[in-house]
C-alpha cells in the first residue's frame, strides 16, 4: 500500500510517538510526570518498572501505611523499579508514587494481586498478543510501512483492554532495531535502515550499555517503542511481555558471514538492559526453582517464567532465544534444566485445572526461517520442503520439540494448549502428529496475533507465510492470516473459552473501536 492510500484510510499514520498513554474520554486519571508503568502481580507481592519524565531522586511507592523505596536502573534517574512484598492475596491495592517528600508524581490507581497459590478460582480473563514493537512513522523506500503507527498500535490494545482482561501478555518483539544482520548489510537495506531507524543514533559495541553514548540511543529507542505505546494504560491490568530474537536487538539469521544467535556479549546485554529498564521480571513461584537460566537468588527470574492463578490456570512462558545452543543433534532452545522443570510442570496435573505452555517461537507453523523448530526451507518451487537442507539449522532443536509435545500430549486431564507469536499472523489449529509421534491427545496450538505489523508483511519478502511444516499434522481450526490482531482467553474451572480479533489499515480505524471476533471456540478438559 503506497503512502497516500495509507495516510487515506482513516489518518492511520498521525506521529504519536511522544504521546504518553491510552485517552478515552472517561478517563480523567492522571500520569502527571509519569512516562511509562507497567505492572506485575502474584499472590503476595506486586512489582512495578516505572520511567519519569524527569530525573527523580528517592521516589516511593506507597500502598496503605507502607512505602517502599523505589530502585534506580538508569543513570540518570529517569527509570525505577518498585517491588512490595508481604500482601494478602486477591486483594485490591491502592498505590501511589511519591516523592520523598510525599508529593504524588500522579494520581493513584488500583491493582490486585493474585489468588493464593493452591486456591480454588473461578475464572480468569487473559489478553495475550505478539510482535507490539517497532518505530514510528516507519515508511520504507517502497512506499510500504514496516510497522502500524504507534497511535493505531494504542487504539489497538485500547479496544482489547476494553475487553476488561485481568491479565495481559504481549509474547516476544517489543522492539524492532537490528543490529548488525546479515540481510541489512545490502545498500537498499542500509538507507531504508537509515530513514527509520536513523533517530536513534548508532550503539557501539566497545562501550557500555549504561553511562555512555549508549544508554541514551537504547532508551531514545525504547521510550518510542515501548513507554510511547503503553504509557500508563495498563497500570491495573498486570503485563508480561516476553522476549524474542528482536528484543535481543538481531534477527534470527544464518550465512557463513554471522549467525546472529545466540545472542553475543553485547546483544544479550541490550536485552537484559530492556527489560531492566521497561517491563517486569517474573516474581518468584515457589514451583519454579532458582537454579534455571536467568533466575536470581531471590527467586525472580528473566527469561523463563511462570504465572498462576490459584489452582485455576498455570502459565509456563518460555523465551527461545538467550540460551539457544548449535550442538547439533544435542542442540536446544530451551536450557536443559529449563526443559526439565518445564516437564515436571506439565506431569502436575493436580496443581491446576489448566496448563498453557507460551514459548517465544510456535509450534504447528513455519515460514522457512533458520531460527524455528523446524528443518522446512523454501525450496526452488517456492514451497516449503526438507530437501534442500536449511543452511546452519540444528537437528536438536526439533528433537526439543518432540519431547516438547510429547508431555504436553501425556497429559490426561487437561488439554494441551501452547500459544505463541513471533510469525505476524493469527490462527489456530490441533497438531495430531509431529513426524513419527502420534498424538491420542493432540496438542492446541495457537498464533495469538501481531500488534504492530506494517503493511509490509513478512511473506511478501519470505515468499511464503506461517505454513505447516511437512513432518506435521495439523488440522487448522482458522488457517494463519497476516492479519493485526489479538487473542482474549475466558478461563473456568471446566474449560477455556477463545476469541480472536483481526484487523487491516483497509478496515478503517472506526472500525477498531468496536472490533468482533472472527474465529470464536471453546476448549474442554478431558
Amino acid at each position: 500500500m503506497k503512502r497516500r492510500d495509507f495516510i487515506g484510510s482513516g489518518a492511520l499514520f498521525s506521529t504519536s510517538a511522544v504521546l504518553p498513554r491510552l485517552v478515552s474520554a472517561a478517563d480523567s486519571w492522571s500520569d502527571g510526570s509519569i512516562q511509562h508503568l507497567i505492572p506485575f502481580s502474584n499472590h503476595n507481592s506486586i512489582l512495578l518498572k516505572v520511567s519519569f519524565r524527569e530525573p527523580q531522586e528517592g521516589p516511593k511507592l506507597r500502598i496503605g501505611r507502607s512505602l517502599f523505596d523505589g530502585q534506580q536502573r538508569d543513570t540518570l534517574g529517569r527509570f525505577w523499579s518498585f517491588k512490595a512484598e508481604g500482601l494478602e492475596s486477591h486483594k485490591e491495592y491502592e498505590l501511589t508514587l511519591q516523592d520523598n517528600t510525599g508529593n504524588r508524581f500522579a494520581d493513584s490507581w488500583p491493582l490486585q494481586t493474585t489468588p493464593p497459590i493452591d486456591a480454588d478460582a473461578e475464572s480468569l480473563r487473559i489478553l495475550i498478543y505478539t510482535c507490539a514493537g517497532g518505530p514510528d512513522d516507519a515508511e520504507g523506500l517502497d512506499g510500504t510501512w514496516r510497522f502500524l503507527p504507534i497511535s493505531t498500535r494504542r487504539r489497538i490494545l485500547e479496544r482489547a483492554l476494553s475487553l476488561s482482561p485481568d491479565l495481559a501478555i504481549g509474547v516476544g518483539d517489543q522492539v524492532y532495531w537490528d543490529q548488525n544482520t546479515p540481510r541489512n548489510n545490502r545498500p537498499s537495506a542500509l538507507q531504508a535502515r537509515e530513514n527509520i531507524w536513523g533517530k536513534y543514533g548508532s550503539l557501539d559495541e566497545d562501550l557500555p550499555i549504561y553511562g555512555s553514548a549508549n544508554e541514551a540511543a537504547i532508551t531514545g529507542c525504547l521510550d518510542e517503542q515501548i513507554a510511547s505505546l503503553y504509557g500508563t494504560s495498563f497500570r491495573s491490568v498486570p503485563l508480561i511481555l516476553t522476549q524474542d530474537d528482536h528484543d535481543y536487538f538481531v534477527n534470527d539469521a544464518a550465512t557463513d558471514e554471522e549467525i546472529t544467535l545466540p545472542p553475543r556479549n553485547f546483544t544479550a546485554r541490550l536485552g537484559r538492559a530492556q527489560q531492566s529498564l521497561y517491563f517486569p521480571e517474573f516474581l518468584p513461584d515457589p514451583y519454579r526453582p532458582n537454579y534455571i537460566a536467568g533466575a536470581f537468588r531471590d527467586g525472580s527470574s528473566e527469561s523463563y517464567g511462570s504465572f498462576r492463578w490459584g489452582s485455576l490456570l498455570e502459565l509456563l512462558l518460555y523465551d527461545c532465544r538467550r540460551y539457544v545452543t548449535l550442538a547439533g543433534p544435542s542442540a536446544v532452545f530451551i536450557e536443559t534444566q529449563t526443559e526439565k522443570w518445564i516437564k515436571n510442570r506439565t506431569s502436575d496435573e493436580n496443581s491446576s485445572r489448566h496448563l498453557i505452555h507460551i514459548p517465544s517461537t510456535p509450534m504447528g507453523w513455519s515460514a522457512g526461517k533458520w531460527g524455528e523448530w523446524y528443518p522446512d526451507f523454501i525450496q526452488s518451487d517456492g514451497q516449503l520442503g526438507i530437501e534442500n537442507p536449511k543452511p546452519y539449522w540444528q537437528s536438536g532443536w526439533f528433537a526439543q520439540h518432540q519431547r516438547i509435545l510429547t508431555s504436553l500430549a501425556n497429559q490426561r486431564q487437561r488439554f494441551p494448549l501452547m500459544i505463541s507469536g513471533d510469525l505476524h499472523a493469527i490462527g489456530s489449529g490441533t497438531i495430531h502428529r509431529s513426524a513419527a509421534l502420534n498424538f491420542d491427545n493432540p496438542v492446541e496450538t495457537i498464533l495469538s496475533g501481531p500488534v504492530g505489523t506494517g503493511s509490509a508483511w513478512p511473506s511478501a519478502s519470505r515468499g511464503i507465510g506461517s505454513t505447516v511444516p511437512v513432518n506435521l499434522q495439523v488440522e487448522e481450526r482458522s488457517s494463519p492470516i497476516e492479519k493485526n490482531g489479538f487473542t482474549i482467553l475466558d478461563i473456568d474451572p471446566f474449560g477455556i473459552d477463545v476469541r480472536q480479533f483481526a484487523w487491516l489499515p483497509e478496515d478503517g480505524l472506526d472500525t477498531i473501536n468496536n472490533l468482533q471476533p472472527f474465529s470464536e471456540f471453546r476448549l474442554d478438559r478431558i
